[in-house]
Order: structure tokens, then C-alpha cells, then sequence
């Protein structure tokens, strides 16, 4: 049961080590939120090593694909440079697909880290597939510390948001912020960015939807939800100019089509909840999302729709990308033709 515990709470668990001063000896970091991750890595620099004469003599970070394992084992073994800990990063090694050369003596060197030694296995470029059939999980999950770093949900990035505002002297209601959320995606590095784009463009001290229009790129699940709406507003030249700006972004045409699929599925799940008197809860399994806000753009734009028109276009979405998949022929004709039988169809509903 307490391993248990420390794999699924093991953030919780790491925040209160940097607040006490008392980190662990090794700790792997994984999860999607890149910013999460780095900023938490650059607390742990901060609490081991602070910011002494010889905090650099106490640092060794490697590249998980060219590190032997004498440069793991003499980092680790060695003593600490006029200071009590030292700080150890590996990137992207693969615990449960070690080299053989590693295989014979890591297990032990985890089972046995030195009291002055935090060892972290940073999961960055490659994801990390735990296998507890091995021997290595067993030493990991008895003498390390798993921390998931996943993205914030909506309630928490909201607030993440309006604080990045206030940083930069602007305001954004809660409202505002999760348009931003809706149309720029839910990584904190990018919205990072397109915060800052908001508010430099804004001279009112609040940051308002028509600054996000304006400055700020929409991730493609946003984009293709202008093109379904497109499609059911019947602008077919609006339709047809968006797949163009997606292609021209070299979006391959099967990744653009299977999120116009994907889209047209969440509509239909959303008009079959309807229909069935569901509620947010079951919808936001449905749609497998935690945003209650794009539950409720998803639930705006299905009302709008015929449950025979969105049956018919779920069909035609399953053939279209079977043919992009199969067919050697014009992959963009394709789909241009398929988006236009979507809106030809509307006239029949």
C-alpha cells in the first residue's frame, strides 16, 4: 500500500520535500507538462545545490543516450565538493530498457545511493512504460520516488493564467481564460507564450477575447472546430480555406482529417447525451476531456445538428480516412470532396 501511495501522489509528496528541505535520494520525473517538469527540476537545483561557490562542482547532468555507466557510477559515488548533497539529472535513459552494460550493477547503485546523493531520472523526449514484471521496478518503487507531472486541470490552469497575468500587469477574467485554454491548448510552455502575445497586445490593462483572436495560434483541435462550423454554416469556401492554412502549416492530411473525424465524433456523442438526457458528467466521458468549457462549445454546436446528419458524417468520416490511408490519389481532392458532401448533406436534414 505505501508504494502504492508514493507512485500516485508522488508530486504532493515532492513539494513537501522542497518546502522542508528534505529531498529524497532518487526521484523519476515524467509525465506531458514539460513546464511543470523543468520548473520542478529547477527547484530541486535550488534546494540541493543553492547558489554557493561550488554549486557548479556539485552538479552532474547527463544525456541518458551517451552516458557510460562509469560516468553514472563516479558521479554518484564521488563525495560532495565543500557542500552536504549533490545533485544528479539523468535525461531520457531508459530504466526498463537498459543497456546490458548497466543491467548488472544499476539495481544495486539504486538499492544503495549514498545518503548526500539526489538522483533524478528525467523522462523528457522518451515516455516512460513502466513493466512491474521487472527487477528495476521493484528497486524503483521501493527506493525511489515516481512524480507525474500531468497537465493542470481547468479549474487550476484558470488560475495558473490570471497569475501569469498579473505578472505582466494585466487582468483576464475567468471566462477569457478559458477561451485561451480552448483555442491555444493546455500546455503551459505554449501558453506561456501566448499570454505574454495577449498581453502585449492589449493596452487596456485587461486582456479581452478580440486580443487573443488577434495575436494568438490555435492549436488544431480549435482550427477544425471553426471548420466543422464552417462546414454547417455552409461556407464551403471558409471550409476549404482552412484546410489550406492547416496544410500549408505541413500538417500531414491523414493527421488534419482524423481530428476533423475526431471532432465530428465528439458532436455526435454530444447529441446522443442530449438526447439521452445526460448530464456534464457523462458528456466529459464521452468526449474523454476534463474541460467543462469545451463540453459546453461541443454541447452548442451539436444542438445546432441533426442526429441523421452527424450519423451520416461519422460514416463518411470512417471511409475518407481509409481511403487517405489506402489511396495513392490526391490525399487534399479527397478531402475537399468529403467536406463537401458533409455540407451537401446538410441539405437533406
Amino acid at each position: 500500500m505505501a508504494v502504492k501511495k508514493q507512485e500516485t501522489n508522488g508530486l504532493s509528496a515532492l513539494k513537501q520535500a522542497l518546502k522542508t528541505g528534505e529531498l529524497q535520494k532518487l526521484y523519476i520525473f515524467s509525465g506531458e507538462e514539460s513546464y511543470l517538469r523543468a520548473h520542478y527540476l529547477d527547484a530541486c537545483r535550488k534546494s540541493i545545490l543553492g547558489d554557493g561557490a561550488f554549486a557548479e562542482f556539485n552538479l552532474f547532468e547527463f544525456d541518458g543516450k551517451a552516458m557510460t555507466p562509469d560516468q553514472l557510477r563516479d558521479a554518484v559515488e564521488s563525495y560532495p565538493a565543500m557542500a552536504e548533497r549533490k545533485l544528479v539529472i539523468v535525461h531520457d535513459f531508459d530504466l526498463y530498457k537498459m543497456p546490458a552494460a548497466f543491467s548488472d550493477f544499476l539495481p544495486g547503485l539504486l538499492a544503495d545511493l549514498p545518503e548526500y546523493v539526489c538522483l533524478i531520472f528525467d523522462y523528457d523526449v522518451i515516455e516512460l512504460k513502466q513493466d512491474k514484471r521487472l527487477k528495476i521496478h521493484s528497486v524503483l518503487s521501493k527506493n525511489g520516488n515516481f512524480v507525474c507531472f500531468e497537465h493542470l486541470d481547468e479549474r487550476q490552469l484558470v488560475d495558473w493564467i490570471r497569475r501569469r497575468c498579473r505578472v505582466l500587469d494585466r487582468s483576464i477574467d475567468d471566462e477569457t481564460a478559458r477561451y485561451l485554454i480552448f483555442l491555444c491548448g493546455s500546455s503551459m510552455t505554449n501558453l506561456i507564450t501566448e499570454i505574454e502575445k495577449a498581453a502585449a497586445f492589449s493596452t487596456v490593462g485587461e486582456i479581452k477575447r478580440y486580443h487573443i483572436d488577434a495575436v494568438c495560434t490555435r492549436v488544431l483541435d480549435a482550427v477544425v472546430f471553426d471548420l466543422s462550423d464552417a462546414i454547417t454554416d455552409r461556407r464551403f469556401d471558409r471550409a476549404i480555406g482552412l484546410v489550406n492554412d492547416l496544410l500549408a502549416q505541413k500538417n500531414p492530411e491523414t493527421v488534419v482529417f482524423s481530428t476533423v473525424a475526431r471532432h465530428i465524433q465528439r458532436l455526435y456523442a454530444a447529441k446522443l447525451n442530449e438526447q439521452a438526457r445526460g448530464g456534464e458528467k457523462e458528456l466529459l466521458t464521452l468526449l474523454g476531456s476534463a474541460s467543462p468549457y469545451y463540453a459546453k462549445r461541443i454541447r452548442a454546436a451539436a444542438g445546432r445538428l441533426s442526429e441523421s446528419w452527424l450519423r451520416k458524417a461519422v460514416l463518411l468520416c470512417d471511409e475518407t480516412d481509409a481511403a487517405l490511408k489506402s489511396s495513392a490519389a490526391d490525399k487534399q481532392k479527397i478531402m475537399e470532396l468529403a467536406l463537401l458532401e458533409m455540407a451537401a448533406g446538410l441539405e437533406d436534414t
